[in-house]
């Protein structure tokens, strides 16, 4: 169980599955919970919990709806109880539904049968962006089972090259048009600025390692990685999701944090291309 977490991680996560029990009927055979919270790296008011869901088979459309229903609800619950009362971002369980057998597979050719993320709930086939080999590698390696089988016991396809792939992969498609919001006059929140200074090193971190890291890791090997001119932004941003105050350097000045975050990742992007990858 999540007895070595934060006692509002399990309240949230046993409240989801007896939810799915309801709505589902016994059809959720295997639920696990991967990303910050397998990871050990789980921060109240910063982190989500990220959980793959393992289903008998596909679903109905009346269950699909039910399932929806679940996961629409507990975001609009959130948002009041979290960021309404609190100011906090909503702590939610975001997540994918997937079959057994399509754990053997390569995660790049498995569509979900549904997956809910930030408050978007979709089904096949637009429904896929969480199944990728980060969450297998992560499922495989260091996932905690709530029910079902332990991780280690199922059959999951895990590929350290194809990790490393597609982790270039996603910084040169994803993140590479986030960065070019850099001329947007409308500076991002700074919870954006941060997902995205950490997101880009710790991808970077995978292409040229192999390894999955933390957020806060991911600030340290750019800490370590890249020049000191961007150790005041990469220091902002750990500061950030630390809930410590702002530094110096970009306190009253979103705009520039805005861009200087651009450039960043425009640069991490840039040279994690010129990593060798075979």
């Amino acid at each position: 169980m999540l007895s070595s977490v934060l006692g509002i991680v399990q309240a949230r996560v046993e409240d989801l599955l007896e939810r799915l029990d309801w709505a589902l009927s016994g059809r959720v055979v295997g639920f696990y919970v991967v990303g910050s919270v397998c990871l050990g790296a789980f921060r109240p008011g910063r982190s989500d919990i990220d959980f793959v869901a393992v289903l008998d088979w596909d679903l109905k459309r009346d269950e699909l709806a039910r399932l929806r229903a679940v996961h629409v609800g507990r975001w609009l619950s959130a948002l009041g109880r979290d960021t309404a009362l609190r100011g906090r971002w909503p702590l939610v369980c975001n997540g994918i539904y997937v079959r057994r057998t399509d754990l053997a597979n390569s995660s790049l050719t498995t569509t979900p049968i549904a997956g809910f993320v930030a408050g978007h709930f979709e089904v096949a086939p637009d429904s896929g962006f969480d199944v990728n080999p980060v969450t297998w590698h992560l499922l495989a390696n260091d996932g905690i089972a709530i029910r079902g089988e332990d991780p280690a016991r199922l059959q999951i396809h895990t590929d350290i090259q194809e990790l490393r792939r597609w982790s270039l992969e996603n910084l040169n498609r994803h993140w590479r048009q986030w960065a070019r919001r850099r001329m947007d006059i409308r500076a991002l929140p700074r919870r954006a600025v941060a997902a995205g200074v950490l997101g880009a090193a710790r991808l970077h971190c995978t292409v040229a390692t192999g390894t999955i890291t933390t957020k806060e890791a991911g600030a340290e090997y750019a800490l370590e990685t890249f020049d000191r001119e961007w150790h005041p932004l990469i220091g902002d941003a750990l500061a950030f999701w630390r809930d410590c105050p702002t530094p110096a350097t970009y306190r009253f000045r979103p705009i520039r944090r805005h861009q200087d975050a651009s450039d960043f990742v425009a640069m991490v992007i840039d040279q994690a291309n010129l990593l060798p990858l075979p």
